[in-house]
């Protein structure tokens, strides 16, 4: 009798207005829909695999980051280096947060991540991508890159063009080489190549020889920024025209000897994190990417800031030292930020904090860092890659 009552009840729900039922549907997160809600019925799985209903349940999901940590010693280059996948997210109602295993077997480091899908490199197979969707399972191999890169000193992301609606890869190794761009089912599975942002040699910033590009931060999906080691400026990208500029860092951030600054995603903008000194951090906005406008959004001032730590809710007055406190995340739409505590580049960074920008509450927590660990804004879909 109880298995007849379940599937009258089943029966009716479908019964309902198609519109009433997308409604409800997108706000369910992408995990239960995947897991459970598109078996109910034909009808269902066809509305939860539709590109429209993606779009809308995408940003319904919540945010996290994930932490992609190497298990093995990336100082050997012969080694293959496999790397173990967490996930972050933050606790809604306290200034803390709760990791989780994420099934990454057999692949290597997360570059980056756009609408739930990452891409990954092969740990075995240098010069491979990945592109692949955690949730669903689904991947997606591209061809190797015609630059030669081996994926060890390039800067990756993969982004959404919203004119053309087409997934593209953007790939910067060499410079004098130019950007390599992928565009997922293309019809030649091939990369294209766009001019670089350096047209001459002397026109660079940094020593050729030793910078190595970065992994850029990609803010809504279709713009990508590059740290390229100056204290002037960045390089930017919009996938939707493929073409690079230079965006010049506010007129008061990283005009010194030292390039202080880290860049970050922060509430769907650019976030320019500037180390001033050992007891200021300042935080810029980049508020209007066609007109290169910053502001400064908030700083993180020692003698105003309330310092906790895990074993104590008690306030301390002993804080960091600024100076090596790095930025690597932004959460909570940009209302809270996280740090490494690291003195020395390379090395396991001994601690994280949290602080919240409204409370200006700043929290230490015992979590341990290794040197190649990356921190990746992630949020799930149901995005299928064929």
């Amino acid at each position: 009798m109880k298995n007849l009552q379940e599937n009258k009840e089943i029966d009716v729900l479908p019964d309902l207005p198609e519109e009433i039922i997308f409604e409800i549907l997108k706000r369910v997160p992408a995990k239960y829909l995947h897991e459970n809600f598109r078996y109910v019925c034909k009808g269902w799985n066809n509305l939860i695999s539709s590109g429209m209903f993606i779009a809308q349940n995408t940003p319904q999901n919540k945010s996290g980051v994930l932490i992609s940590v190497p298990t093995t010693d990336i100082k050997w280059p012969s080694k293959v280096v496999q790397y173990q996948t967490k996930l972050l997210e933050m606790d809604d109602k306290v200034l803390g947060f709760k990791v989780s295993n994420v099934d990454m077997r057999r692949m290597g480091m997360i570059r980056s991540s756009c609408n739930g899908l990452i891409l990954v490199d092969d740990p075995k197979r240098r010069g491979v991508f990945h592109v692949m969707n955690l949730l669903t399972k689904s991947c997606l191999t591209l061809r190797k890159c015609h630059s030669g890169c081996l994926q060890k000193a390039c800067g990756a992301a993969p982004g959404f063009d919203t004119c053309k609606q087409e997934y593209k890869v953007v790939n910067m190794y060499a410079d004098g080489y130019g950007f390599e761009i992928f565009t997922l089912g293309c019809f030649d599975n091939a990369w294209k190549r766009v001019p670089g942002p350096f047209k001459y040699a002397f026109g660079r910033p940094f020593d050729m020889e030793r910078f190595r590009w970065r992994d850029p931060v990609s803010i809504n999906r279709q713009i990508f920024h590059w740290y390229v080691d100056s204290n002037d400026y960045i390089i930017s990208m919009n996938i939707s025209d493929e073409k690079s500029i230079r965006m010049y860092l506010p007129d008061s951030a990283g005009k010194t000897n030292e390039c202080r600054y880290k860049l970050l995603e922060m509430g769907g903008n650019l976030a320019l994190v500037y180390t001033v000194s050992d007891t200021q951090l300042d935080v810029w906005i980049l508020e209007d990417f066609g007109g290169q406008e910053w502001t400064k959004r908030h700083s993180i001032m020692a003698e105003s800031t309330n310092y906790t730590n895990f074993k104590s809710s008690s306030t301390y007055k002993t804080l960091p030292n600024f100076m090596y406190l790095v930025a690597v995340a932004a959460m909570r739409d940009g209302e809270v930020m996280m740090f490494k505590y690291q003195k020395d580049e390379g090395k396991v960074a001994d601690c994280s904090y949290l602080y919240d920008m409204k409370q200006r509450r700043l929290k230490k927590f015992r979590m341990k860092i290794k040197s190649g660990g990356k921190f990746i804004p992630y949020r799930s879909s149901l995005y299928l890659l064929e």
